[in-house]
């Protein structure tokens, strides 16, 4: 055998295990960052080849980690996309630092330095600080922003051999980098399981729809409840409301907007200007189905029974929602259309209505604010745009979101506002209870909309005998 093919056949051979003890140090310096220890730098192994293999392992740990603790995980692009806005600021920072230190090279440096770290910051961030009892969460957070900014910090300072050079890198590093704890980074969101609902309605026959009946009951049914509903008066805020539950796969749904609806017409006054849309095998003869077209006659009907300067529209949707920002509209063995922030705009644009509360109950639902948001708006959601909301359980009554404004409503006298907000709260405090990963409920309001709140507030106590009766 020629010798000198032998050795380049070692070497290899040898590369990848020699790339993976060089990890394994590097890994082992961004623990030393993390404690503040002296010279860690001088320890680190600077190559290419090592920026490939820390990006690679930072990936897998969050490909894992998010798929272990994401319940039913549905593979979602939106990581990739996290990690390339962090590579981009990495990058920028980098460049930042290589400019006061005069030396192009420092730029790989500080790359692997910040691969070195990441993934413990991942760690914690995403394990640990969920699950923090609930007296010390707050406590939890703030610690762990000071310890990220001495650890940007410390491992600038490495390179800079300056205080306030270092410590002004850092500050802006940690700006730059702000935004994106709005986001939680995981490739996985939760999907449902909805092979076991089906297999129950198979067991007793209830999966049997007759698809043709359904569809040409809807005319009658939506008549029905259309018109049951009275015109606003004249000189008086009215509030008019729709409940829309979307998914027929579980009854939290239907349980959510029939509970939600008996609430406002009780504590807001909206009785006989209510009506339901339910996707449910219980209510499929009796309700209309909560359809996108079946949306969008009853608002226009609502549009033209209300008068648009003075009444309210209080639209409450609850369901599965998407990571693409749809809410997921499903009556099986129906085929239905999904309804997007753009056919709600679309479908109250073109019934007039001004005035709208818009009540969203679903994961990722924070996505629906920027097509639905204007002046005369209040727009409430369970989650921020890349969250899960949590209680989509045919145990429940209620999603966790649900049953907070369910209580919200008992509040007298009610104030949207604060009462919307203390929702907002209780979800939080339940979840920080029971260590699951905040779903940070989106509350927006527009200008005018806060105005008219407080007029609305005003008639509901100045006519509340004639809407409400004995309280």
């Amino acid at each position: 055998m020629d010798l000198s093919t032998s050795i380049c056949r070692e070497s290899r051979q040898s590369l990848p295990s020699s790339e993976s003890r060089a990890l394994m140090r590097n890994l082992y310096v961004g623990m030393r960052l993390l404690a503040l220890r002296p010279n860690a730098v001088d320890q680190v192994t600077v190559s290419i080849d090592q920026l490939m293999w820390l990006l690679g392992f930072y990936g897998l740990t969050v490909l894992t980690i998010s798929y272990v603790l994401t319940p039913l995980p549905i593979f979602d692009w939106f990581g990739l996309g996290y990690l390339g806005v962090e590579l981009l600021i990495a990058l920028f920072m980098g460049f930042i630092v290589t400019k006061l230190t005069h030396d192009s090279n420092d730029l790989l440096k500080f790359l692997v330095l910040v691969y070195c770290i990441l993934p413990f910051f991942y760690l914690i961030s995403f394990i640990l600080l969920p699950h923090l009892p609930e007296e010390f969460s707050m406590m939890g957070y703030f610690a762990y922003g000071i310890w990220v900014f001495m650890v940007y910090f410390w491992s600038v300072l490495q390179l800079l051999r300056a205080k306030l050079k270092a410590a002004a890198v850092a500050t802006i590093w940690l700006i730059v980098a702000y935004p994106l704890t709005n986001w939680s980074l995981s490739f996985w969101y939760e999907g449902y399981d909805f092979s076991q609902e089906m297999a129950t309605h198979s067991d007793d026959g209830s999966a049997e729809v007759n698809q043709e009946q359904v569809y040409y009951s809807q005319y009658a049914l939506l008549n029905d409840a259309l018109n049951n509903v009275r015109p606003g008066e004249n000189g008086v805020a009215d509030l008019f409301f729709i409940g829309f539950g979307s998914d027929g796969t579980e009854n939290v749904f239907m349980n959510e907007v029939e509970h939600v609806q008996r609430a406002v017409n009780e504590r807001l006054g909206a009785t006989g200007r209510s009506l339901t849309l339910i996707n449910n095998l219980k209510t499929i003869d009796t309700t209309p189905l909560a359809s996108s077209n079946n949306l969008k006659i009853s608002l226009n009907y609502l549009g033209k029974k209300m008068n648009v300067d003075e009444d309210i529209v209080f639209l409450y949707l609850t369901g599965h929602g998407s990571a693409d920002h749809s809410l997921l509209v499903q009556m099986q063995p129906l085929s239905l259309n999904d309804l997007s922030p753009q056919d709600i705009k679309n479908y109250l644009d073109d019934a007039g209505i001004r005035w709208r509360i818009i009540v969203i109950s679903a994961c990722y639902s924070g996505g629906f604010i920027e097509a639905l948001q204007n002046e005369h708006s209040l727009i409430f959601t369970a989650a921020a745009p890349h969250k899960s909301s949590f209680g989509c359980s045919n145990d429940n009554e209620y999603t966790y979101f649900g049953e907070a404004l369910r209580n919200s409503l008992e509040t007298q006298p009610f104030q949207y506002i604060s009462s919307f907000s203390q929702a907002m709260q209780k979800v939080g405090e339940r979840e920080q209870s029971e260590k699951l990963i905040p779903s940070e409920p989106q509350l927006f309001i527009g200008n005018q909309m806060k105005e008219k709140l407080k007029l609305l507030e005003q008639d509901m106590i100045r006519y509340a005998p004639e809407r409400f009766g004995a309280m």
